[in-house]
């Protein structure tokens, strides 16, 4: 008999109930086969989890773990694939610290990690933050007044030369102590929600499937998008907006001619509607701050039109995703250190939270692993 339980998270969210669940009993240094179903189940149905009290576990166990979801994937961590250098790390910033002996364990979050943190020795770690990528970024003094931002929404994978990593799982080792915090989203919309330091953001990109018009839907099933070559490059000089998700107007991407050596055979057409292998959910699942091209079908038999307008794009997608964009419908499950957070990559997005400094530093384990399949759309595109 399994002690394994998942508990349904109460969310704010009418439309999706299962959004977010808690999962107690488990040991993931050491998992039964029967036990391992039952979360893997609980990632793909309920789209964000918690498993509590994992402080001991190891990382090379926290690697095997998420190979273990997709066995026939390369054992490598998805941001260190060989596609992925100094010259075209871009807006992802500094590249990540690996946990020596882990297989592609990393460390992120912010500050400094101590003398000999699992074997990296007197690191400081530095993620992107807000500051970095929004369009109107809060002043130091309004951070350290416990204003903050979203930083920017999104999924994991570099998506170049490797499809999207299926399932991200983050440990917390340390989270920073402070007051609460209160998120802003500087649109004019007045809106505003209060978080507790170190967390992290989540929508439900089928959520957002299930709030477009059923028009919208036939089309958002019969297309595709195409990132850029070396998209992190690419994206240059152009910034997000400022409540983390869609991008403002204004900056140049970079030329292609001017971007680090690209090969056409590795930049891939994405469905714009995932399919969740095991519910079969629909998501409109679409990097916005990468997208270069839009292939737009009606419907079967409607005919393609191609999109490579960047403005288009962007008003377009910008429309859409205020839809899911508000306080309502996004969740920020509470975890303490030790939890492992796990989040089905292929149906929601993502986003951390920046934090005063004088809160401390934050450590993260995370892993995830390019996934050895394509995401799967609703029709044959």
């Amino acid at each position: 008999m399994s002690s394994v339980k998942v508990t349904p998270l109460s969310t704010n969210s009418k439309l999706n109930p299962k959004f977010g669940a808690i999962v107690t009993g488990a040991d993931l240094n050491n998992l039964s086969d029967v036990e391992f179903r039952l979360i893997q189940e609980a990632i793909y149905i309920h789209k964000v989890i918690i498993v509590k009290g994992q402080h001991n576990l190891d990382p090379v166990n926290q690697f095997n773990f998420v190979h273990r979801l997709d066995p026939g994937a390369k054992e490598v961590h998805g941001f260190e694939t060989e596609d992925v250098t100094e010259e075209t790390t871009g807006v992802l910033g500094p590249r990540f610290h690996t946990i020596p002996g882990s297989k592609g364990v990393t460390v992120v979050g912010q500050g400094y990690q101590g003398d000999d943190h699992y074997g990296l020795k007197g690191i400081t770690v530095r993620s992107t933050t807000h500051v970095d990528a929004h369009i109107e970024p809060l002043s130091p003094e309004e951070l350290e007044n416990q204003q903050t931002r979203f930083g920017a929404f999104h999924f994991d994978g570099v998506i170049y030369g490797s499809y999207p990593s299926r399932v991200t799982t983050l440990r917390c080792v340390r989270a920073p102590k402070g007051p609460d915090l209160t998120v802003r989203w500087d649109d004019g919309s007045g809106r505003s929600m209060r978080v507790k330091p170190g967390l992290t953001a989540f929508l439900d990109s089928a959520q957002l499937y299930n709030l477009l018009t059923d028009e919208e839907r036939t089309l958002a099933d019969h297309s595709q998008w195409e990132p850029a070559p070396q998209p992190y490059v690419w994206t240059g000089t152009r910034k997000i907006r400022n409540c983390g998700l869609g991008m403002a107007p204004g900056g140049q991407t970079v030329s292609l001619d001017q971007l680090p050596t690209w090969t056409a055979e590795k930049v891939y057409k994405f469905p714009m509607v995932w399919v969740n292998p095991i519910t079969g959910v629909k998501s409109f699942q679409i990097l916005p701050d990468v997208v270069r091209r839009l292939y737009m079908k009606s419907g079967p038999q409607g005919e393609e039109r191609v999109v490579d307008d960047g403005e288009e794009i962007r008003l377009w997608l910008n429309d859409i995703l205020d839809r899911i964009c508000i306080p309502e419908t996004i969740l920020v499950p509470e975890y303490e250190e030790g939890d492992v957070v796990m989040f089905n990559n292929w149906e929601v997005l993502h986003s951390s939270i920046d934090y005063p400094t004088s809160y401390g530093p934050r450590t993260m384990h995370q892993c995830h692993i390019p996934s050895s399949t394509f995401p799967v759309g609703p029709v044959s595109v």
